[in-house]
Order: structure tokens, then sequence, then C-alpha cells
């Protein structure tokens, strides 16, 4: 395996980025059981939720899709620290 090759070359980044990669992670684990809720409700029980309900299923869809955003940077950080050389 090529892990024991990489090291840590840039530490503040590395940090960075391990802070934003479990931020998101705590976003995207809290929300996506809240999402499946609404979306295994029969279609009829659905439609019958009130428009504030709807909204918050939507909210919570858009904030699934940030946290996946933020994941996706924390890891990209912790692998470019992994690259770059500290000046």
């Amino acid at each position: 395996m090529v892990w024991y090759l990489l090291e840590i070359n840039n530490s503040q980044l590395f940090l960075v980025g391990l802070i934003i990669l479990i931020t998101g992670s705590f976003v995207v684990i809290f929300d996506y059981p809240q999402i499946q809720y609404f979306e295994q409700m029969p279609s009829g029980s659905y439609y019958l939720l009130d428009s504030e309900k709807k909204n918050i299923h939507q909210r919570l869809l858009i904030e699934l899709v940030i946290g996946a955003g933020i994941v996706a940077t924390g890891s990209g950080l912790i692998i470019f620290s992994l690259v770059k050389k500290r000046p």
C-alpha cells in the first residue's frame, strides 16, 4: 500500500480539513434520517402535510447537499495537505 508513504506536509491545512470534514459529517448524519422519514411516508400522507412541513423537507434536502459539499471540501483539503509542501 502507498498509505505508509504519505506524510502530512502541511499540518495546519490538514487540521482545517479534518475540522471541516467532521462538521460536514455531522450535518449529513443528522439530516439523513429526517429526510428518510419524509420520503418513506405514503404519498397520500405527504400531500396532506401542511406547507410548512413540506418546506422543512425541502430545506433538509438542501442542507444534505450542502453537507455533502462540506465533506468533499474537507476531504479535498486533507488530500491537498498530504501533497502540498509547506512554504
